[in-house]
């Protein structure tokens, strides 16, 4: 618990785990994050020149790198967000330059790491188009758009990755065809296909594998044995390009992440807006940070929010998680789930019944990428510059001001965010909203919020955007309304595209939101909190690797149960916290 004034807060939060802060710095940071970030500058440094230059030589590129951003985002921390930093810094030995980079560095990170990300994608193979042979004539309507046997049914050219299901009802005999292009030619003999639990490479008698043109290769699959009948079948495709690079080692070549389809076969019975993607047992992905709440009928007691977070645990993070109770001399109290000498956690409750999590989500529509943007008339001498809020402060605002879920949805709002995140805000009276955010750099007409509750829907699709019912929502790590969250162009040779094109988080979103969404469906009795634990703990939702921790909150009962200090943190029994004065 810290109570009193900001500084007597930041100095008793330092005091009280002055060696765990130390230790976090030191091994997080020092040695784990900024190695981790210094393999990203080879790949931004072909972009930003200056990032070749002397000063980010030796090891320093991430240190110099996120001070910057840093000392930028001070300026939006008010005078109190100063001085329990200094607070921090006093309490615990560190100096406040370090106590600022601990508070900042995880969206600067993520975004540098994003960009990191486009970039590599940017050089690997495209997909042009993918087709499911034979679906024009078979006399169904496979698409779900009313109509049947179309010239292109079964065919996603130009090929854009799908929120729901490629095609339904397809024959068990259905061949498939890729198309990948890359300016540097797409190696065939890295071309792969899965199936379900099916590998398919260069050379297996099903995938003949075609080159069309210097940067084009078409591969095309064939079952030798019928698909399941009645059943759910995913695809799983990839290929890598011809050049290789050097620096960093080893030498690889560029490859396409896994891109993801799902189909159902004859008999399933199920439309293109009705799937659920299935588990997937291959240990390629990690299910991402993700939200379940619940109100009204669906809720036992009172709403409930139930938080799974993940991220870079490096073996270390783990180990200095916190439950903060605090107490300011004005303003409600509350919890935040974090970490030593962090200010805020992910998620968190306040007196009031309000509780937030916030879930990260990629986008090229951030503040690192504005400030780029900004500079672009000399991009020898641009940098990486972050501004804005810091998620985590964000979450601060709304267990510091909000009496309701409208009004913390509102205070999420009201500041631009550094980079892009799902946030999920509900009160004890039923408040539900979802709350997508990113930098708005690209001026779309939305501010970069986008908000919608459990009764909202697409307009095209007229699906909920996470929702079963009226009373709950389920939230991943990608966007559900901000789908075209950044505009398409191409930067010194870069391009930026949407999320849904190049981030990770996508299909492994997509996955564990439907995981989630099908025990959500099969649950008939009211939720309660003990059901909601057992979901967290259960193996197909839980990142085994980089998994924090695990929240569960009762907002009528002003409870925080939390789970962490092991990886996976739900290997830890969950530990109950009133938020109580």
């Amino acid at each position: 618990m810290v109570s009193g004034t900001a500084y007597e807060r930041g100095l008793a939060h330092g005091t009280q785990l002055r060696s765990k802060i130390r230790s976090f710095y030191t091994t997080l940071m020092t040695n784990s994050l900024f190695p981790f970030l210094s393999r990203e500058q080879p790949d931004i440094a072909t972009l930003l020149k200056e990032y070749e230059g002397e000063r980010y030589q030796n090891g320093r590129f991430a240190f110099e790198l996120l001070l910057e951003s840093a000392k930028n985002l001070e300026r939006n921390l008010g005078r109190a967000g100063r001085d329990e930093l200094r607070g921090i810094a006093d309490g615990s030995g560190l100096s406040y330059d370090e106590a600022l980079i601990l508070n900042t560095f995880v969206d600067t990170t993520l975004a540098v790491r994003g960009i990191g990300l486009a970039i590599r994608q940017g050089r690997a193979p495209v997909v042009e188009s993918v087709e499911l042979l034979g679906l024009a004539t078979d006399g169904l309507d496979n698409d779900g758009d009313g109509q049947t046997d179309e010239a292109n049914e079964g065919l996603l050219a130009p090929y854009a990755p799908p929120f729901f299901a490629a095609a339904v009802e397809v024959d068990v005999r259905t061949r498939l065809r890729v198309v990948f292009s890359d300016p540097d030619g797409v190696d065939p003999q890295t071309v792969r296909v899965r199936v379900d639990e099916g590998l398919f490479t260069f050379g297996d008698p099903s995938l003949e594998v075609l080159e069309l043109s210097p940067t084009t290769v078409q591969a095309t699959w064939t079952p030798l044995e019928p698909l399941p009948a009645a059943s759910q079948v995913t695809v799983v495709l990839s290929a890598g390009d011809k050049r290789i690079i050097e620096v960093p080692g080893p030498p690889r070549a560029s490859f396409r992440r896994d891109e993801e389809l799902v189909v159902t076969t004859r008999g399933a019975g199920l439309g293109v807006r009705d799937i659920s993607r299935p588990p997937l047992f291959d240990n390629r992905t990690r299910p991402p940070p993700f939200t379940v709440a619940v109100r009204n009928g669906r809720a036992e007691g009172g709403p409930l929010m139930a938080h799974s977070f993940a991220l870079l645990d490096a073996n270390t993070a783990h180990k200095h998680t916190v439950s903060i109770l605090h107490q300011p001399h004005t303003g409600p109290a509350f919890v935040t789930v974090g970490w030593a000498g962090i200010v805020y956690g992910m998620s968190g409750l306040n007196e009031r019944g309000v509780g937030v999590a916030c879930n990260p989500s990629d986008t090229l529509d951030n503040s690192v990428v504005g400030s780029v943007l900004d500079q672009v008339a000399d991009l020898s001498k641009a940098r990486l510059l972050a501004s804005g809020l810091p998620a985590g402060y964000l979450v601060r605002r709304v267990l510091e001001r909000a009496t309701t879920a409208a009004e913390g949805a509102e205070a999420l709002g009201e500041v631009d965010p550094v980079y892009g995140w799902n946030c999920t805000v509900a009160d004890d009276q039923g408040g539900l909203e979802v709350v997508e955010l990113d930098s708005d750099v690209f001026k779309q007409g939305q501010g970069g919020v986008y908000r919608y509750g459990p009764t909202d829907r697409d307009p095209v699709s007229m699906r909920r955007y996470s929702s079963l019912t009226d009373d709950d929502v389920v939230v991943g790590s990608s966007y559900t309304r901000n789908v075209d969250d950044s505009i398409v162009l191409n930067l010194a040779g870069q391009r930026v595209v949407p999320q849904r094109f190049w981030s990770g988080f996508f299909f492994r979103s997509r996955r564990v939101m439907d995981n989630v969404t099908r025990r959500l469906s099969a649950r008939q009795a009211p939720v309660d909190v003990e059901w909601l634990k057992g979901v967290l703990v259960e193996p197909e939702v839980v990142d085994r690797s980089d998994s924090m921790n695990a929240v569960v909150l009762d907002l009528k009962g002003r409870v925080v149960h939390s789970a962490m200090g092991t990886v996976p943190a739900t290997n830890s029994p969950f530990v109950a916290t009133e938020v109580r004065r």
